[in-house]
């Protein structure tokens, strides 16, 4: 009997350590976890009976959030889960701030929640939050600790929600407005377009205190698609700040997200999952022994397809928008070949990229007779930004890459193709920025080349 009684203490130690085990129901599946954006939505004030209302009020929010754009075309690079996590009472806490007209007509209410949600947070009324931040890691960590972006929906009537670390909504009529707002914040780190107050002003993708339109961070958006330099008030500190566009979903709900919002959006999933979802060989080095070699890769794709692939061969365009390629003895001619394929994704939804920049992601393999030195090969990426355009004397260069060996160039030439400005690095792994000099060419049209010895990308910029 003693054993026994041991063995249940040890059982509910180990419980209260890890995190209860709850429900996990799959929403949206779209490929392996380890290769997908994990959406992960948690309940908190469902009780046991009403956890096919948490489902429901899930399904709800995830067909709306991958319904917007860009969410809609980048859908299969997410998957989506719920975690039927259950309260001892229904709802959320509201204590009611004393003389804050906001909070009526929602009634007091002390709520024992798993999360301990309550309105009223940091005496804002409508600012929702689960308060209970080390339940919500035990759970995640028991239940689905592979979660890229958490997700919560409180079981309340009543309008509220938050970003931060975790996107947050009730389950308001504007229940799915709310949290695709607030996933913007959460997943895309993007900034209220209304003024939250000066502890909230921050740089970001779609707020600055930067007003010249040759400079501003969205300039090869501005004038279109109603992208402008719009303060956030007539008075300081809010007329300092300044927001793209004045209908976004970070401002008014029931809007979409403006062309900058989108923009940063698709940065943000590129740097977290590539589009080449798996690749054969495996290896880096290959044997030829006198059969045809197969290669292919498989991709994840945006919808529509905006991905272009092209194959080299020791440098040589080999072949174009095909995943797969064959080499037979008639292409292996020497004792070392690289081969190497190049995934770019041309979208328009992203002009930033389309105008100066690229989401490229790259593999490589090298083809000799010596099985020696074989290893696992990685996925390569390198992305960047070029800014502003026009420019006056400096030139941003911002890039991410990963597991890149190649050195790169960057060629500033005239019209006429003339090298003017040449400068040549070795991407390090992660984000960083330098700045090209450009005060010493006269004003007019350039070119710049970033070129590798199997990449090349020209655009035209404008040096004021």
């Amino acid at each position: 009997m003693k054993r026994n009684i041991l063995i249940v203490l040890i059982l509910l130690f180990q419980v209260n350590l890890f995190g209860q085990v709850f429900d996990v129901v799959t929403m949206m599946n779209n490929g392996s976890q380890d290769k997908r954006i994990n959406f992960v939505y948690l309940g908190d004030g469902y009780i046991s009976s009403e956890q096919a209302n948490f489902i429901s009020d899930t399904q709800s929010a995830v067909n709306a959030q991958f319904n917007i754009s860009p969410y809609k075309e980048y859908k299969n690079f997410f998957n989506a889960y719920a975690i039927k996590v259950i309260s001892n009472e229904s709802g959320t806490d509201h204590p009611v701030i004393p003389g804050n007209p906001n909070c009526n007509p929602v009634p007091l209410m002390v709520t024992d929640t798993y999360f301990n949600s309550t309105f009223d947070y940091a005496n804002i009324h409508r600012l929702l939050v689960p308060t209970n931040n080390t339940a919500i890691f035990n759970v995640l960590s028991t239940n689905f600790p592979n979660y890229s972006q958490v997700n919560i929906l409180v079981n309340t009537p009543y309008y509220g929600g938050s970003g931060g670390t975790f996107a947050t909504s009730s389950v308001h009529t504007s229940a799915n407005e709310i949290m695709i707002h607030e996933i913007g914040h959460s997943f895309a780190f993007l900034a209220d377009e209304y003024w939250a107050g000066i502890n909230y002003a921050a740089e970001k993708a779609n707020m600055t205190q930067e007003s010249n339109a040759t400079l501003i961070k969205w300039k090869n958006w501005l004038y279109d698609e109603g992208i402008g330099i719009y303060p956030h008030g007539a008075n300081p500190p809010e007329s300092n700040w300044y927001r793209p566009h004045q209908n976004c979903i970070m401002r008014y709900l029931g809007n979409p997200f403006c062309a900058v919002c989108r923009e940063a959006t698709i940065d943000r999933i590129y740097t977290l999952v590539p589009p080449i979802d798996s690749f054969s060989p495996t290896n880096n080095t290959v044997v030829f022994d006198g059969t045809d070699l197969n290669f292919s890769v498989d991709l994840i794709l945006p919808n529509p397809n905006t991905l272009a692939v092209e194959w080299l061969l020791d440098d040589v365009s080999f072949a174009s928008d095909v995943t797969s390629i064959v080499l037979t003895n008639t292409e292996i001619t020497d004792n070392t070949h690289e081969l190497k394929v190049n995934v770019e994704d041309n979208t328009t939804l992203s002009r930033t990229y389309t105008f100066a920049n690229g989401y490229l992601f790259s593999i490589t393999w090298n083809i000799t007779d010596n099985s020696a030195g074989v290893t696992e090969n990685l996925i390569q990426s390198f992305l960047y930004k070029v800014y502003p355009n026009p420019a006056q004397d400096l030139l941003n260069f911002d890039y991410t890459a990963n597991n890149i060996q190649d050195s790169f160039e960057i060629v500033i030439a005239d019209i006429q193709s003339k090298e003017l400005v040449k400068k040549s690095f070795i991407p390090q792994n992660g984000t960083h920025q330098f700045l090209l000099d450009v005060s010493n060419l006269a004003s007019g049209i350039y070119l710049l080349n970033v070129q590798t010895a199997s990449y090349h990308r020209s655009f035209k910029f404008i040096k004021e």
